[in-house]
Order: C-alpha cells, then structure tokens, then sequence
C-alpha cells in the first residue's frame, strides 16, 4: 500500500503527531489587532518522540521545565546581572538534561528475550525491510537464472 513518498499509514501517523504538538499563540498585527496562530511547540515535539523506558521519564521533565521557568523568572526576584547569569546557568542544565535524555532515547537494548529500537529504528523499519526482500529477490533471480540457463544447457 504504497502511495507517493511513502505509505498512507506513515503519512497518516506524520499527521498526527504534528497537530497533537500545536499549540495557539497570540500576536499583535502593526495596527494593534490580537490575532491567534497555531505554532509548532518544539518542546511537545521533544518530548512525543523521545524513546525512554522508564516510568520517571515524565517527572525528570516537569522538574526539568521547573528547573527552566525558575531560572527564566529570575529578574523578579534578585538584580539583573545576577539573574542573566542564574538564567545561563539554569538554561545550561536544562539543555545538558535534554542532551542526555536525547542520547538515552537513542540506545538501542537487545537480547535474546526482548528488543527496545529507537526513533530512527522505527523510521527505518520499512525501508530495512523492503532492502532486504530487494536483495533476498535479486539472489533467487540469480540462482533462479543459473539453474534455468544449466537446466537449458542439459536439454
């Protein structure tokens, strides 16, 4: 069930995905009118496509967004220079925090018993799959061939 760039199911999923990240943001037009859009949210994004086996991943991240808003309202409540800095270094903490996370959700876990792919895995699971049935036809087509050309040689 293939259609143009790839299968409805994936295509449908895409979709999915995108509009379960948008969310309503408020602008103000040149002549002062309040208008709404609907905007990607980069950190829901992050956080649907993450692949953490745990059950403590939502809690690192709403103590980690926490840890965020604090460090960004820091200017309410201590002078400028020291908040500029606080807010560095929390935003610092925050990103390292993403980072490792981002690198936990990329290691694949194998054994005999159970596999936990990543992301990329499961992006790639179709055209894996497709190489190989590709590759498994080519050789019987070979050998298909040889055989037919040595059956042909002994008529």
């Amino acid at each position: 069930m293939l259609g143009e760039g790839g299968t409805s199911d994936h295509n449908d999923t895409v979709d999915i995905v995108f509009q379960s990240v948008q969310k309503t943001k408020e602008i103000t037009n040149d002549d002062g009118k309040k208008e709404y859009i609907q905007v990607m949210d980069d950190l829901a994004l992050w956080c649907k496509t993450l692949s953490v086996a745990s059950n403590k991943l939502s809690q690192v991240i709403y103590e980690m967004m926490e840890f965020m808003r604090i460090g960004l309202s820091a200017e309410k409540y201590m002078s400028k220079e020291r908040a500029a800095v606080w807010r560095e270094t929390t935003l610092g903490i925050v990103e390292s925090i993403k980072k490792s996370l981002d690198s936990k959700s990329s290691e694949s876990i194998r054994n005999k018993d159970n596999a936990q792919g990543t992301l990329i895995d499961k992006i790639n699971k179709n055209s894996v799959e497709k190489i190989y049935t590709m590759k498994d036809t080519a050789k019987r087509g070979i050998f298909d061939s040889i055989l037919q050309k040595e059956a042909e040689d002994n008529s």
